[in-house]
């Protein structure tokens, strides 16, 4: 017979005490709370960057640009270090993502949810969406159209500025020829970045 002393054996099941599910509801709230603002934060920026690409255009636009040839041929570098920053931002919800997905799916073996209904409810059903590990093939394509789109918007308009630039004073002048050094340095590393990220999504 069984007393209040007797110890369970390795193979019982242990229910979890009432306030560590708590706990753990708790911490996933928070983190969703932190990756829903990780993707305000995300939107406002781009935002930001239209806004500045198209009144860096008109700027630029004149028959002499606003503030001379070295304001032309560093008025791309806002949106690069935004552009770092925004990537910044991808790294840490994808981060934030898996420690969502994560502590639902204890959520949900705590709660009893069929493991059959995992993928289909919750946190869970959009990362099968969003990220390239899971997507459905049309949606890589669209990923990296989005992506492509952003490298190929920011490597036009450096280019554009550095065309004003050289308009006015040649290529081989000291704030072109500085200015390209710069981009490609920033450049590289964002590709490294995005590289880095590209494979934290597929794992």
């Amino acid at each position: 017979m069984a007393t209040d002393t007797d110890e369970p054996s390795p193979g019982d099941p242990v229910e979890p005490a009432p306030r560590d599910l708590d706990a753990l509801i708790a911490l996933y709230t928070t983190d969703r709370e932190k990756l829903s603002t990780l993707a305000g934060e995300r939107l406002a920026l781009v935002a930001i960057q239209v806004t500045y690409l198209g009144l860096a255009i008109i700027a630029l636009g004149g028959q002499r640009p606003i503030g001379g040839e070295w304001v032309a041929a560093f008025s791309a570098a806002p949106l690069w270090f935004m552009h770092a920053h925004h990537q910044i931002l991808v790294a840490a919800a994808l981060s934030r993502s898996r420690s969502v997905a994560l502590l639902e799916q204890l959520v949900f073996e705590r709660a009893g949810i069929p493991a059959a209904m995992h993928d289909r409810v919750g946190h869970r059903a959009a990362v099968l969406i969003r990220e390239l590990a899971t997507q459905p093939r049309a949606f890589k394509v669209q990923t990296l159209i989005a992506l492509g789109g952003i490298a190929a918007a920011l490597i036009a308009f450096t280019s554009y500025a550095l065309v004003v630039a050289a308009a006015n004073s040649g290529w081989a002048s000291p704030s072109v020829l500085v200015a390209l050094v710069f981009y490609c340095g920033f450049a590289t590393a964002s590709s490294i970045g995005w590289a880095h990220t590209i494979r934290l999504q597929r794992r």
